[in-house]
């Protein structure tokens, strides 16, 4: 399992294409659960193991955090011009 795509392992099939297309993919009120159930039979996703490192990302770079249960997006800063 690659974290960060080469020229063996395009963006998509790496855990951080896996975690941008997870990120794009978080719905409002959309549980761990809830979400997995949408992306499972998504072949960029493949299993429940890569679904939890593509989720770790995110929550490590602080783009997504656990409300009582429910997924949300965190808003980031935006640079002033």
């Amino acid at each position: 399992m690659s974290a960060l795509p080469n020229k063996y392992v395009p963006v998509e099939h790496s855990l951080v294409g896996l975690a941008a297309y997870l990120v794009a993919a978080i719905g409002q009120n959309d549980t761990v659960s809830s979400l997995w159930d949408r992306v499972r039979h998504d072949e960029r996703v493949r299993t429940f193991d890569r679904f939890a490192s593509g989720l770790t990302i995110l929550f490590a770079g602080g783009l997504i955090l656990l409300d009582q249960g429910v997924l949300r997006h965190v808003a980031l800063p935006r640079p002033k011009a």
